[in-house]
């Protein structure tokens, strides 16, 4: 059922039901998680939805170990010849042109085609020529040494 089927059938119960009939109904916290879960489906083809919240291309974890901080982007059908990353402080910028274009209508459309730019915050501070970058079956693997192991303590006077 689409949004707002679920809304006309909601306005039509509520003629049939008093107003604390659904006050508590929609109090609930399962109401609440549904909506939010409503809210995270991609919209019908051919509609835009306005939430403020805009994804972040490419997806990417970042993990660290005891000794490497290791940044993973998910690049799939972008060539490795077709992507760049800068590094200017603590901010890793990934930056890439094309991807996979696909003819026809697309009926349900999550993947992300074409030009893109992301700016990552790094967890650590890194120089340009300490990082390592690998591309491998479309994900874009991109390492460095922790500088920062152990925690430092600072004397406080």
């Amino acid at each position: 059922m689409d949004m707002k089927h679920l809304m006309e059938w909601l306005e039509l119960a509520k003629k049939y039901q008093s107003g604390d009939f659904w006050n508590s109904i929609f109090e609930q916290a399962s109401v609440n998680d549904f909506m939010k879960e409503v809210q995270d489906f991609p919209p019908p083809p051919g509609t835009e939805r306005s939430t403020g919240q805009k994804q972040s291309f490419p997806p990417t974890d970042i993990y660290l170990t005891d000794d490497e901080v290791l940044i993973v982007s998910n690049l799939a059908g972008y060539r490795k010849e077709n992507l760049q990353l800068s590094l200017a402080g603590t901010k890793l910028m990934i930056k890439g042109t094309g991807g996979q274009m696909n003819p026809g209508t697309p009926v349900l459309k999550e993947r992300h085609q074409g030009d893109f730019q992301r700016v990552i915050e790094l967890p650590e501070p890194v120089s340009s020529n300490e990082l390592t970058a690998k591309f491998h079956s479309g994900l874009l693997f991109i390492s460095y040494k922790r500088q920062f192991k152990n925690e430092e303590y600072v004397e406080i006077e």
